[in-house]
């Protein structure tokens, strides 16, 4: 890519043996995938993911204020199966489901190409600038994350689903108020979980955890959000933060219903 971020010229990568918990930028409830066919008409073409590229590292510098500490090495893969041979044998995924389309951690991204999607992929359409931006954002922001996590894969902080894909969803997305309406008309059905793991669950679990990391950013301010990067349990970040999960959960909720009812 232009810049400091540049993509394999063969569109192929060699991945070392990082390992995620999948975390992957996911539609919701996934559907069936589209048929093979041609490639999707009006994708986004390879030279314009150069400037995506660029403009969602860009995007995700401007969060934390700081350039990312390591250069990722990003990769578009030409095909399903070239996106399949992205994930290392342990990782155990010879196949991918159709709704997953990017993968991001310390060392790389690597994002199946929007002309596939069509044909390969489901639930995402190619051809949206905003969406693919909004997924490679999003992934970037996994990067980022991971370069500063003594995990770098996040493996073993399966306990901080919630803020690890939250805090992607928040950097890619800084438009609250759709998630915001999503998340209370889950609290008024009755949904509203009781304990952070049950954060990242449902069919709200982005909308949710996205939300969550809002309030945090909000409330203690982004300064505390760069201080949970390096957390890898529940109780690191608890602890970064000052405060219990009941009253976190209690306060989260409180805030998110009166920004509703302000609207």
């Amino acid at each position: 890519m232009q810049g400091r971020f540049k993509s394999g010229a063969s569109r192929s990568v060699l991945f070392g043996t990082v390992r995620a918990a999948v975390l992957t930028f996911l539609a919701l409830a996934p559907a069936a995938c589209a048929s093979a066919g041609a490639k999707e008409a009006g994708a986004v073409t390879a030279k314009e993911m150069q400037t995506i590229d660029a403009e969602a590292a860009a995007q995700v510098e401007a969060y934390f204020g700081a350039p990312f500490s390591e250069q990722p090495k990003i990769t578009i893969a030409e095909n399903r199966a070239a996106f399949n041979a992205a994930f290392p044998p342990e990782w155990g995924m010879s196949e991918t489901e159709c709704w997953m389309v990017g993968v991001g951690v310390a060392d790389f991204l690597v994002v199946l190409s929007p002309s596939a999607w069509a044909a390969e992929a489901c639930e995402h359409d190619g051809s949206d600038r905003a969406e693919v931006k909004r997924i490679v954002a999003h992934e970037l922001t996994h990067t980022y994350h991971g370069q500063r996590n003594p995990t770098r894969d996040f493996t073993g902080a399966e306990s901080l689903s919630w803020f690890i894909e939250g805090l992607a969803t928040s950097v890619a997305e800084p438009e609250i108020d759709g998630r915001r309406a999503r998340v209370v008309a889950a609290f008024n059905k009755g949904t509203a979980p009781a304990k952070l793991e049950a954060v990242w669950s449902g069919d709200t679990r982005y909308q949710m955890a996205g939300l969550l990391v809002d309030y945090i950013d909000q409330k203690w301010g982004r300064k505390k959000i760069i201080e949970l990067l390096p957390a890898v349990t529940q109780e690191d970040a608890l602890k970064i933060l000052g405060i219990g999960e009941d009253e976190l959960l209690s306060d989260f909720r409180a805030w998110a219903s009166a920004g509703a009812e302000n609207k």
